[in-house]
């Protein structure tokens, strides 16, 4: 895994379209498959391949998997949110965000879902572009209205607190 050329295959082997990939994804969708925890080693590894990681989750994500039931298609998906998380978490923050809260066609669960694994693994410093694009969608009630929690660790209330008393704003 330490090497660039085998990183670069392994990235590649969960794209191809035969029966046996699409039997692989149904008989895993209870935890992270191999080969998915291959392309968090390899976003953890190698930063040039970022951009090839995302371009690969997303594709996955947009696939459809008819031969899944509703509620494994939507676990597969929670899935490959998180590994898009993972790869957040690695330094590749506003590629990652863009790709999966404005280009993605995404059931508003699945949103509040990366909304939520998104704020438990950021901390100050924030970065202002991130800030600008990130604020908006945690004062959006319909998506940050559930995830709000009652008690002490409130981590959209929180997040947005930081914001307004450390950035200067503009709407």
């Amino acid at each position: 895994m330490r090497s660039p050329g085998a990183s670069q295959s392994r990235k590649d082997w969960p794209t191809f379209r035969d029966t046996s990939f699409r039997l692989y994804v149904k008989l895993q969708t209870d935890h992270t498959p191999v080969h998915l925890a291959l392309l968090d080693e390899i976003s953890t590894c190698y930063q040039l391949l970022h951009p090839q990681v995302l371009q690969l989750l997303v594709k996955l994500f947009e696939t459809e998997h008819s031969q899944l039931d509703v509620m494994e298609q939507f676990a597969l998906k929670k899935t490959l949110l998180d590994r898009m998380v993972h790869l957040l978490s690695q330094g590749y923050v506003l590629p990652v965000a863009h790709k999966c809260l404005e280009k993605l066609d995404t059931d508003i669960s699945l949103i509040r879902h990366f909304v939520t694994e998104v704020l438990d693994v950021i901390a100050p410093p924030y970065t202002s572009d991130f800030v600008q694009f990130f604020l908006p969608i945690l004062e959006n009630d319909s998506i940050a209205g559930t995830i709000k929690t009652e008690g002490e660790h409130d981590p959209v209330t929180e997040f947005i607190a930081h914001c307004k008393s450390n950035f200067i704003l503009v709407n």
